[in-house]
């Protein structure tokens, strides 16, 4: 364990940043106990996503100061608007529930949170370790781009296209690279780091706002969704090694808190009890939680509409229906507003809806990609999805069973069944991906996840987890008296020892009934795209050896020529020296492909573009690429496993990894 003590202190700093930034938030809405955790994380991503733009658009250097002088303006704005947003309800209460304090949801999701990071240093190994997978480069470098240029805006991320930036989301590269600057750590490290907290800090923190927004405040459905909230392997494991798709896992793992948010302003489930705000501050926490979210990765909107659609509808039908409402207080009351005018309005807001949907699947289609399923029939996949670990080896059926109990339960609770409704839509779009051959209506259906049946199998949680925590919560109710005799059986000073060694018990054999198929499933897929060895597809042994010593072996102001499919990219983000392309895909100077494809042979064209770009190093680490046999990198062939060349001189080598220099250029 000892070789995962560099991995302390940036991530005590990953998680202070949060703690900084969120807390000025929830303390200028006097909010207490359990809504300063729940809305804290959300408003310190809302404030990392905001100050790389205005301190982009100032000329400001990206430093802790920006994102910090912005979490004291935001802090301002809603001390002075808290009297018209109102504060939080128990304010005035002398004593807040049990259930109710900070401590309980922050300690039931660091139970969630310990078993994911279990999972997570089984599956990297290392404390540094890089993801072999084709983003990591472009994620790598981004944060290089960052700490160099000072710039961390959106709109000037230029990485894959020199001199002419579009608009890409830099939140999550933003945050590590604070990390990196805060803790010195080096950005694999520091990459690794935030990993850490945003799977087992903020993605815990916010299923269990979740699963009480739905559940209950009771204590025992606050333990029940920590545990559960680490039960699923397809989310946030998945992502941490499919793609790896960084941005996309914390958009989702701050949707929990735009959820609740959505749930308490249409005062559906148990939202409004569960997190005492005002109706004006549970607009302020989905509006920021929101923009976090969406500014993290945009396809938050679509993920966001699809987990709606359901309870939109529900709150609709009510309205039109006259149903009551429930209040914070449990009690349920007929609103004030006529039966006509809220149908009226219900009618109206399910039509700004559904123009919303249209909007969000026009203008959010991707590129078209072949992407295929995995199975020859639908069957396939909804087994998959039954048995809890989509695109994942196995099922974990002890999940399974509390996710069909929970639905058993909720098909008889009429005022509902709305939640059972979303996670069918979410299994639904994965069978759609996973189950059906490419065709147009798929498409029409999964571009904003470009046909990716990996991406809409992480959103199956989204829908599973709040039926878990229904099902373990009636479990853990039932086997509750058993397990009091058995605590009896041993001899304790109090009845509070004995509660103790109750909660104890069955917080252990719960974690024992959840974690196994589903740990196993996450560590063997996890674990199989951070193997470091001399077959790695993106970065071996010997690779990243030859890069360590670039600093020895060139000077500051070198440009290294680099094959980006066989991992020479990464040379920019492990040492900060100039690549000639940074990115596998990107729009660089056509002269690159004059070099790429004939310096080894010395063609005048080659040398004459190398001179001009003041390219004298090249790194030669093969032919094995991160996409084994791609024609994509047949531009590269020049550099990429040269035998012989009167142009090139070794400089250093390890293994089958060489630096060479440009020598046999004769350029009069």
């Amino acid at each position: 364990m000892t070789a995962w003590l560099p991995l302390v202190l940036p991530a005590l700093v990953a998680l202070a940043v949060v703690a900084i930034l969120g807390l000025p938030s929830a303390f200028a809405l006097r909010l207490r106990g359990a809504a300063v955790a729940i809305v804290a994380v959300p408003a310190a991503f809302a404030v990392l996503a905001l100050a790389p733009i205005f301190s982009g658009v100032l000329g400001l250097p990206w430093t802790i100061l920006s994102p910090l002088a912005v979490a004291l303006l935001l802090a301002l704005v809603l001390f002075v608007l808290r009297r018209w947003l109102g504060q939080s309800r128990d304010r005035n209460a002398r004593r807040l529930a049990p259930s109710q304090r900070f401590w309980v949801p922050v300690g039931a999701a660091a139970i969630g949170g310990l078993a994911t990071a279990t999972i997570l240093i089984l599956s990297l190994k290392s404390a540094d370790a890089i993801s072999q997978t084709y983003d990591a480069i472009f994620h790598l470098n981004a944060v290089r781009l960052i700490l160099d240029s000072g710039n961390a805006s959106p709109f000037a991320m230029d990485l894959a296209s020199p001199g002419d930036p579009t608009f890409y989301p830099t939140l999550w590269h933003g945050f590590v690279a604070l990390v990196a600057q805060l803790s010195g750590a080096s950005i694999p490290l520091a990459t690794n780091a935030v990993l850490f907290v945003v799977c087992c800090v903020v993605w815990p923190i916010g299923a269990v706002a979740l699963g009480r927004a739905l559940a209950g405040p009771s204590t025992r459905v606050t333990v029940v969704s920590g545990i559960v909230a680490a039960a699923f392997p397809n989310f946030p494991l998945s992502l941490a090694g499919f793609g790896v798709l960084y941005p996309n896992l914390l958009s989702l793992a701050l949707l929990p808190y735009v959820l609740v948010a959505a749930l308490q302003l249409l005062a559906l489930g148990w939202a409004r009890q569960s997190l005492p705000l005002q109706h004006g501050t549970s607009w302020v926490l989905f509006i920021g939680s929101l923009g976090a979210s969406v500014l993290a990765h945009p396809n938050a909107v679509h993920v966001l509409l699809l987990w709606l659609a359901v309870p939109v509808v529900a709150a609709a039908v009510r309205a039109f229906r006259g149903g009551r409402v429930i209040t914070a207080d449990g009690v349920m009351v007929q609103p004030a507003r006529g039966r006509a005018l809220r149908g009226t309005l219900a009618a109206g807001g399910l039509a700004v809806f559904l123009g919303i949907v249209v909007l969000a699947w026009y203008f959010g289609r991707t590129t078209t990609n072949p992407w295929e399923g995995g199975h020859p029939s639908p069957f396939g996949a909804i087994l998959d999805a039954i048995g809890s670990t989509p695109k994942m080896e196995g099922h974990n059926w002890p999940i399974t069973m509390l996710v069909l109990l929970g639905a058993a339960l909720l098909i008889r609770r009429r005022g509902q069944r709305w939640v059972l409704g979303v996670s069918v839509v979410l299994i639904a779009f994965y069978v759609i991906a996973d189950g059906f051959p490419t065709s147009d209506w798929r498409t029409f259906f999964l571009s904003p996840w470009y046909n990716d049946p990996w991406r809409l199998a992480a959103l199956v949680p989204l829908g599973a987890l709040p039926l878990a925590v229904y099902g373990a919560s009636a479990a853990a109710a039932v086997a509750g008296p058993a397990t009091r005799r058995v605590a009896r059986m041993f001899p304790a000073r109090s009845s509070r020892t004995r509660h103790a060694f109750w909660v104890a018990f069955a917080t252990l054999f719960l974690l024992a009934a959840t974690q196994g198929a589903g740990a196993f499933a996450a560590v063997n897929y996890v674990s199989s795209k951070y193997e470091f060895d001399r077959w790695s597809p993106l970065l071996s042994p010997d690779e990243r050896a030859i890069i360590e010593r670039l600093p020895e072996n060139v000077p500051e102001d070198a440009v290294i020529i680099d094959n980006p499919w066989n991992g020479g990219a990464l040379a920019y983000a492990l040492t900060g020296l100039e690549v000639l392309v940074p990115h596998t895909s990107g729009n660089y100077d056509p002269d690159v492909a004059d070099i790429t494809t004939g310096i080894d042979r010395g063609t005048p064209e080659a040398c004459a573009a190398a001179d001009d770009m003041g390219a004298e190093f090249v790194l030669d680490f093969g032919r094995e690429y991160v996409f084994p046999g791609t024609p994509r990198a047949i531009p590269y062939l020049g550099i990429s496993g040269v035998e012989e060349s009167a142009t090139l001189t070794e400089v250093d080598r390890e293994g089958g990894a060489v630096l060479y220099r440009i020598t046999g250029c004769d350029l009069n």
